[in-house]
């Protein structure tokens, strides 16, 4: 099935996202939309948005992480829309392929009529608005979850992770330890020799971390990962949990862009479906083993069978005085 690519800017300012309604003689005329254009041959999606954005408005920009994909078919036309954040650099806005402008928080998008393939984009958008308090939570609670989380034994796991990756041709092989927390596996990693690279959203979790293993840490979210054939291993224990169900299939497929050829991924979830906030107000992706099965499905189906499923289980553990069920996932990446 052949889709027309597209972007979406989600621009916002003071807590308020900009919308554009499409002007009189264009395609879903009187429709609001998220400001972009089609992607044209040999361009990414990045420099579609800030030529777009200069086309339309004038302006200049810096495009961000991405946002959420939507997949719409207007009968004449499918239609795959692309949103990242925008950052409005300068520059005023001048209407040149729409009549008008709002700035609306994002309780008030719904009171606009938008353009049908944009609306799964503002439901993403709420989505990750439910998800922020979780890097809050983090940030004012640092040292409670690394003293928490520290004594924690997942060397099972560990074992199972580096038995896969000792299978890869690969000398000095390299991990990337995604949402590294404490730094608890990290160190385990270099101990055992292996070259590792840190990754920690919060800044206060990475600077525990930085002194635990004595190197510094990678203070990024795992949405702005973006390099390619790297690392043999990507260790992503209860961190992918946080990411939303919007961003999930984006996320995991550029850890699978960022590992060489014959590398292991290994993530794990809290059992579940769908997303949730916990008694501490932290947002959770859950899944079961048959939820696991059909994302990575869907991330063969699109990369043509690039993923090999090395292991897949399921296991019941005592966290804080309760029995939690984690899934587990272990893949190899088969070709590039």
């Amino acid at each position: 099935m052949t889709y027309l690519d597209v972007t979406a800017a989600i621009i916002v300012d003071k807590n308020k996202f900009l919308s554009a309604k499409r002007s009189p003689g264009k395609h879903l005329a009187g429709h609001w939309e998220f400001p972009g254009g089609k992607i044209e041959p040999g361009e990414t999606p990045e420099q579609c948005l800030k030529r777009e954005l200069k086309e339309e408005f004038t302006i200049e920009s810096e495009i961000g992480e991405f946002v959420a994909e939507s997949i719409f078919d207007y009968g004449d036309k499918r239609i795959r829309l692309l949103a990242y954040k925008v950052k409005h650099l300068s520059g005023e806005f001048q209407l040149i392929d729409h009549d008008e402008i709002r700035w609306l928080p994002i309780e008030e998008l719904d009171s606009l009529k938008w353009a049908p393939a944009d609306i799964p984009i503002i439901e993403a958008l709420k989505q990750q608005a439910k998800a922020q308090p979780t890097a809050e939570f983090y940030s004012n609670n640092a040292k409670y979850y690394y003293d928490d989380t520290f004594a924690n034994d997942v060397n099972h796991v560990c074992d199972r992770f580096l038995s896969a990756l000792s299978s890869a041709n690969s000398d000095n092989q390299h991990i990337l330890d995604l949402g590294c927390g404490a730094g608890r596996d990290s160190k385990v990693f270099m101990d055992a020799g292996f070259t590792v690279t840190a990754l920690e959203a919060s800044k206060e979790l990475a600077l525990l971390a930085e002194e635990h293993i004595g190197q510094p840490v990678l203070n990024m979210r795992y949405q702005q990962l973006d390099v390619k054939n790297t690392y043999d291993g990507i260790w992503a224990c209860a961190s992918l949990l946080h990411c939303p169900k919007s961003q999930i299939e984006y996320v995991m497929q550029n850890c699978i862009d960022a590992l060489k050829e014959g590398g292991v991924f290994y993530f794990s979830f809290k059992h579940g479906e769908g997303e949730r906030l916990d008694d501490w107000g932290r947002f959770f992706n859950d899944y079961t083993l048959e939820s696991l099965k059909a994302l990575i499905a869907k991330l063969n189906k699109n990369d043509l069978d690039e993923l090999e499923v090395v292991e897949l289980w399921q296991e019941t553990e005592l966290l804080r005085g309760k029995d939690q069920t984690w899934i587990n996932g272990l893949v190899r990446k088969v070709k590039q």
